[in-house]
Protein backbone atom coordinates (compact mmCIF):
# COMPACT_ATOMS: atom_id res chain seq x y z
CA UNK A 1 0.00 0.00 0.00
CA UNK A 2 1.02 3.64 -0.86
CA UNK A 3 1.26 6.29 1.84
CA UNK A 4 0.88 9.02 -0.73
CA UNK A 5 -1.75 7.59 -2.72
CA UNK A 6 -3.73 6.87 0.42
CA UNK A 7 -3.78 10.25 1.48
CA UNK A 8 -4.57 11.88 -2.33
CA UNK A 9 -7.18 8.95 -1.82
CA UNK A 10 -9.02 10.66 1.49
CA UNK A 11 -7.70 14.46 1.03
CA UNK A 12 -7.49 14.47 -2.57
CA UNK A 13 -10.05 12.24 -4.81
CA UNK A 14 -10.46 15.03 -7.67
CA UNK A 15 -6.96 14.19 -8.04
CA UNK A 16 -7.27 10.77 -7.90
CA UNK A 17 -9.92 11.03 -10.54
CA UNK A 18 -7.72 13.02 -12.92
CA UNK A 19 -4.12 10.73 -12.45
CA UNK A 20 -6.76 8.03 -13.33
CA UNK A 21 -8.48 9.69 -16.32
CA UNK A 22 -4.87 10.92 -17.43
CA UNK A 23 -3.24 7.41 -16.96
CA UNK A 24 -1.01 8.62 -14.64
CA UNK A 25 0.11 6.54 -11.64
CA UNK A 26 -2.54 4.14 -12.35
CA UNK A 27 -0.71 1.02 -11.18
CA UNK A 28 -0.01 2.53 -7.04
CA UNK A 29 -3.69 4.15 -7.26
CA UNK A 30 -5.34 0.67 -7.97
CA UNK A 31 -3.02 -1.27 -6.02
CA UNK A 32 -3.61 1.03 -2.51
CA UNK A 33 -7.33 1.18 -3.82
CA UNK A 34 -7.80 -2.58 -4.05
CA UNK A 35 -6.01 -3.07 -0.34
CA UNK A 36 -8.18 -0.29 1.16
CA UNK A 37 -11.22 -1.98 -0.34
CA UNK A 38 -10.29 -5.25 1.47
CA UNK A 39 -9.45 -3.82 4.48
CA UNK A 40 -12.30 -1.37 4.66
CA UNK A 41 -14.61 -3.70 3.70
CA UNK A 42 -13.35 -6.54 6.06
CA UNK A 43 -13.50 -4.44 8.96
CA UNK A 44 -17.20 -3.32 8.14
CA UNK A 45 -18.46 -6.80 7.64
CA UNK A 46 -16.45 -8.19 10.79
CA UNK A 47 -19.18 -4.95 12.54
CA UNK A 48 -22.12 -6.70 10.57
CA UNK A 49 -21.29 -9.90 12.10
CA UNK A 50 -20.98 -8.62 15.50
CA UNK A 51 -24.48 -8.06 15.61
CA UNK A 52 -24.54 -11.65 16.40
CA UNK A 53 -21.37 -12.23 17.14
CA UNK A 54 -19.43 -15.47 17.30
CA UNK A 55 -18.51 -17.34 14.01
CA UNK A 56 -21.06 -14.66 12.08
CA UNK A 57 -17.93 -11.73 12.52
CA UNK A 58 -15.31 -14.04 10.29
CA UNK A 59 -18.17 -14.99 8.22
CA UNK A 60 -19.64 -11.02 7.00
CA UNK A 61 -15.62 -9.99 7.42
CA UNK A 62 -15.29 -12.90 4.73
CA UNK A 63 -18.33 -12.13 2.82
CA UNK A 64 -18.26 -8.28 1.82
CA UNK A 65 -14.52 -8.34 0.83
CA UNK A 66 -15.63 -10.87 -1.68
CA UNK A 67 -19.09 -9.62 -2.67
CA UNK A 68 -17.13 -6.27 -4.04
CA UNK A 69 -14.50 -7.68 -5.93
CA UNK A 70 -16.44 -10.38 -7.12
CA UNK A 71 -18.77 -7.30 -8.33
CA UNK A 72 -15.96 -5.06 -9.57
CA UNK A 73 -14.28 -8.13 -11.70
CA UNK A 74 -17.98 -8.38 -13.19
CA UNK A 75 -18.48 -4.78 -13.90
CA UNK A 76 -15.76 -2.88 -15.04
CA UNK A 77 -15.56 -4.63 -18.48
CA UNK A 78 -19.59 -3.08 -19.00
CA UNK A 79 -18.04 0.13 -17.21
CA UNK A 80 -15.27 0.52 -19.78
CA UNK A 81 -17.77 -0.22 -22.49
CA UNK A 82 -20.42 2.30 -21.72
CA UNK A 83 -17.67 5.10 -21.33
CA UNK A 84 -16.60 4.30 -25.14
CA UNK A 85 -20.10 3.74 -26.34
CA UNK A 86 -21.40 7.25 -24.93
CA UNK A 87 -18.14 8.66 -26.41
CA UNK A 88 -15.63 8.94 -23.30
CA UNK A 89 -13.76 6.52 -23.89
CA UNK A 90 -10.49 5.32 -21.89
CA UNK A 91 -7.88 2.84 -21.38
CA UNK A 92 -8.80 -0.74 -19.52
CA UNK A 93 -5.98 -0.12 -16.70
CA UNK A 94 -7.26 3.54 -16.10
CA UNK A 95 -11.31 2.31 -16.36
CA UNK A 96 -9.79 -0.34 -13.88
CA UNK A 97 -8.25 2.15 -11.69
CA UNK A 98 -10.46 4.50 -11.69
CA UNK A 99 -13.23 1.61 -10.66
CA UNK A 100 -11.18 0.93 -7.77
CA UNK A 101 -10.54 4.43 -6.27
CA UNK A 102 -14.25 5.05 -6.21
CA UNK A 103 -14.59 1.63 -4.53
CA UNK A 104 -11.39 1.96 -2.11
CA UNK A 105 -13.02 5.54 -1.52
CA UNK A 106 -16.27 3.63 -0.04
CA UNK A 107 -14.58 1.21 1.60
CA UNK A 108 -12.86 3.76 3.92
CA UNK A 109 -15.64 5.60 4.49
CA UNK A 110 -17.26 2.33 5.57
CA UNK A 111 -14.34 1.72 8.05
CA UNK A 112 -14.62 5.03 9.30
CA UNK A 113 -18.33 4.54 10.50
CA UNK A 114 -17.45 0.84 11.78
CA UNK A 115 -16.80 1.99 15.04
CA UNK A 116 -20.03 4.46 15.29
CA UNK A 117 -22.20 0.68 14.21
CA UNK A 118 -20.47 -0.81 16.84
CA UNK A 119 -21.36 1.23 19.36
CA UNK A 120 -25.10 1.21 18.18
CA UNK A 121 -24.94 -2.27 18.33
CA UNK A 122 -23.32 -3.10 21.60
CA UNK A 123 -26.38 -0.24 22.40
CA UNK A 124 -28.93 -2.79 21.92
CA UNK A 125 -30.34 -1.52 18.27
CA UNK A 126 -33.23 -4.32 17.36
CA UNK A 127 -32.87 -6.31 13.88
CA UNK A 128 -34.71 -3.46 11.76
CA UNK A 129 -32.76 -0.72 13.24
CA UNK A 130 -29.42 -2.02 12.48
CA UNK A 131 -30.27 -3.00 9.10
CA UNK A 132 -31.06 0.68 8.78
CA UNK A 133 -28.31 1.78 10.20
CA UNK A 134 -26.10 -0.50 7.82
CA UNK A 135 -28.18 1.00 4.59
CA UNK A 136 -27.16 4.49 5.97
CA UNK A 137 -23.51 3.81 6.42
CA UNK A 138 -23.94 2.07 2.86
CA UNK A 139 -25.59 5.04 1.16
CA UNK A 140 -22.38 6.95 2.65
CA UNK A 141 -20.31 5.11 0.98
CA UNK A 142 -21.93 5.14 -2.40
CA UNK A 143 -21.61 8.83 -2.44
CA UNK A 144 -18.54 8.94 -1.56
CA UNK A 145 -17.69 6.51 -4.56
CA UNK A 146 -20.03 8.36 -6.91
CA UNK A 147 -18.23 11.24 -6.36
CA UNK A 148 -14.86 10.14 -7.30
CA UNK A 149 -16.16 8.04 -10.25
CA UNK A 150 -17.88 10.73 -11.66
CA UNK A 151 -14.90 12.71 -11.53
CA UNK A 152 -12.38 10.61 -13.41
CA UNK A 153 -14.88 11.64 -16.32
CA UNK A 154 -14.01 14.22 -18.21
CA UNK A 155 -16.57 17.23 -18.76
CA UNK A 156 -18.61 17.46 -21.93
CA UNK A 157 -21.83 15.49 -22.82
CA UNK A 158 -22.35 12.06 -21.27
CA UNK A 159 -20.54 12.79 -18.30
CA UNK A 160 -23.08 12.36 -15.65
CA UNK A 161 -25.20 9.08 -17.97
CA UNK A 162 -22.07 7.54 -18.16
CA UNK A 163 -21.68 7.46 -14.31
CA UNK A 164 -25.10 6.49 -13.92
CA UNK A 165 -24.95 3.72 -15.96
CA UNK A 166 -22.53 2.61 -14.35
CA UNK A 167 -23.80 2.67 -11.03
CA UNK A 168 -26.89 0.90 -12.30
CA UNK A 169 -24.77 -1.81 -13.84
CA UNK A 170 -23.14 -1.81 -10.40
CA UNK A 171 -26.01 -1.86 -8.11
CA UNK A 172 -27.76 -4.75 -9.77
CA UNK A 173 -24.85 -7.10 -9.89
CA UNK A 174 -23.98 -5.91 -6.47
CA UNK A 175 -27.17 -6.65 -5.13
CA UNK A 176 -27.35 -10.34 -6.63
CA UNK A 177 -24.21 -10.66 -5.66
CA UNK A 178 -24.75 -10.30 -2.29
CA UNK A 179 -27.70 -11.74 -2.42
CA UNK A 180 -26.06 -15.08 -2.95
CA UNK A 181 -23.85 -14.40 -0.03
CA UNK A 182 -26.26 -13.92 2.40
CA UNK A 183 -26.80 -14.23 5.39
CA UNK A 184 -25.12 -10.63 6.52
CA UNK A 185 -26.98 -9.61 9.99
CA UNK A 186 -29.26 -12.77 10.61
CA UNK A 187 -32.93 -12.11 11.19
CA UNK A 188 -34.04 -12.95 14.55
CA UNK A 189 -36.59 -16.04 13.65
CA UNK A 190 -33.56 -18.17 11.49
CA UNK A 191 -31.22 -17.00 14.67
CA UNK A 192 -33.68 -18.31 17.08
CA UNK A 193 -33.92 -21.63 14.99
CA UNK A 194 -29.94 -21.95 14.90
CA UNK A 195 -29.96 -21.93 18.55
CA UNK A 196 -33.10 -24.13 19.24
CA UNK A 197 -31.48 -26.95 17.32
CA UNK A 198 -27.86 -26.59 18.66
CA UNK A 199 -26.65 -25.77 15.25
CA UNK A 200 -24.68 -23.14 13.72
CA UNK A 201 -25.60 -20.22 11.07
CA UNK A 202 -24.44 -21.33 7.85
CA UNK A 203 -22.27 -19.45 5.95
CA UNK A 204 -24.16 -19.31 3.08
CA UNK A 205 -28.58 -19.45 3.10
CA UNK A 206 -30.06 -21.95 0.28
CA UNK A 207 -30.86 -20.38 -3.05
CA UNK A 208 -34.41 -18.59 -2.51
CA UNK A 209 -35.34 -16.23 -5.37
CA UNK A 210 -33.62 -13.67 -6.36
CA UNK A 211 -32.03 -9.71 -5.51
CA UNK A 212 -35.31 -8.55 -7.45
CA UNK A 213 -37.53 -10.63 -6.27
CA UNK A 214 -36.23 -9.36 -2.55
CA UNK A 215 -36.98 -5.61 -3.41
CA UNK A 216 -40.00 -6.53 -4.84
CA UNK A 217 -41.20 -8.45 -1.91
CA UNK A 218 -39.86 -5.56 0.02
CA UNK A 219 -41.99 -2.93 -1.69
CA UNK A 220 -45.38 -5.06 -0.48
CA UNK A 221 -44.12 -5.10 2.64
CA UNK A 222 -44.01 -1.50 2.62
CA UNK A 223 -47.31 -0.77 1.88
CA UNK A 224 -48.48 -3.35 4.27
CA UNK A 225 -49.19 -6.18 2.11
CA UNK A 226 -47.44 -9.55 3.26
CA UNK A 227 -47.22 -12.55 1.12
CA UNK A 228 -47.15 -15.98 2.81
CA UNK A 229 -44.28 -17.22 2.89
CA UNK A 230 -42.65 -21.01 3.44
CA UNK A 231 -41.06 -21.37 6.89
CA UNK A 232 -37.37 -20.66 6.23
CA UNK A 233 -35.53 -24.27 6.47
CA UNK A 234 -33.07 -24.86 9.37
CA UNK A 235 -29.59 -25.44 9.11
CA UNK A 236 -28.12 -28.73 7.90
CA UNK A 237 -27.28 -30.74 10.77
CA UNK A 238 -29.80 -29.11 13.14
CA UNK A 239 -32.65 -32.07 12.26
Amino acid sequence: MHAHVLNRLLRDPGEIAAACREDRDVRAIAATSLAALVIGTAVFGGVIGSFRGGAQIAFVAAKIPLAMVATLALTVPAFHAIAAGLGRPMLLRSTLALALAAAGRASLVLLAVAPMLWLGFDRGLDYHSAALASAVAYGAAGLAAISLLVRGLAEGPGRILTALAFVAVFFTVGGQTSWILRPYLIRPRTWAAALGHAARVPFLRGYEGSFGDSLYQSSRSARGVYDVREPEPLPEGSR
